[in-house]
């Protein structure tokens, strides 16, 4: 796997800001979470999860001890609830991890954006870091439980754009820019259909 920069956390936030980055990626692979926190830094984030992750075996222990942000769509008061725990741990200077297609894809190619995750950074004024993952679905498609082939066959890679500030902007517009930086780094393949 290929990365853009060795340490982006260290990179894009200064020791002075208290508000932390998000980190937004495009999602079509279970393997995106690890390229994710390669690309990161294995450092204290957490990842906005749906609850339905919570009853995977392992994964779901690890998303509630280590106090990740879940989010349960089918109700609203959690859909709140997320919002504002996820704007305090920017706040408090966590970053937050976001893939914003609300799924993986079916097909790799990228999907409509829900806006709850830039609602938080709006919110918080915090920056947003967007990354193309490229690949990830060639190694570990949708619906595989495990790899179909070793990652080092295939030339995955993740693309760390410039940040994206907040200030002055509502979701809709930081859904738009952001989303438009992703697609700028993700081959043919991956893009919407209808570009």
């Amino acid at each position: 796997m290929l990365l853009a920069f060795a340490d982006p956390i260290k990179y894009f936030q200064k020791p002075e800001d208290k508000t932390a980055p998000m980190y937004v990626a495009n999602h079509a692979s279970w393997m995106d979470i690890p390229y994710l926190g390669a690309a990161i830094g294995w450092r204290n984030y957490k990842i906005v999860a749906k609850k339905e992750l919570t009853k995977v075996p392992i994964l779901g222990q690890s998303i509630l001890l280590g106090g990740h942000v879940t989010l349960d769509r089918s109700n609203r008061r959690s859909q709140i609830k997320t919002i504002k725990d996820g704007i305090s741990w920017l706040k408090q200077g966590v970053p937050l991890c976001a893939f914003p297609e609300g799924t993986r894809s079916k097909t790799g190619r990228i999907m409509p954006f829900k806006r709850g995750a830039f609602k938080m950074a709006s919110s918080a004024g915090a920056d947003i870091i967007p990354l193309s993952i490229v690949g990830s679905a060639k190694i570990m498609p949708a619906g595989w439980v495990m790899p179909m082939r070793p990652s080092r066959s295939v030339p995955a890679r993740v693309i760390v754009h410039p940040p994206i500030s907040s200030e002055g902007k509502d979701e809709k517009e930081l859904t738009r820019e952001v989303r438009e930086a992703i697609i700028s780094g993700l081959p043919e393949d991956q893009r919407p259909a209808d570009l």
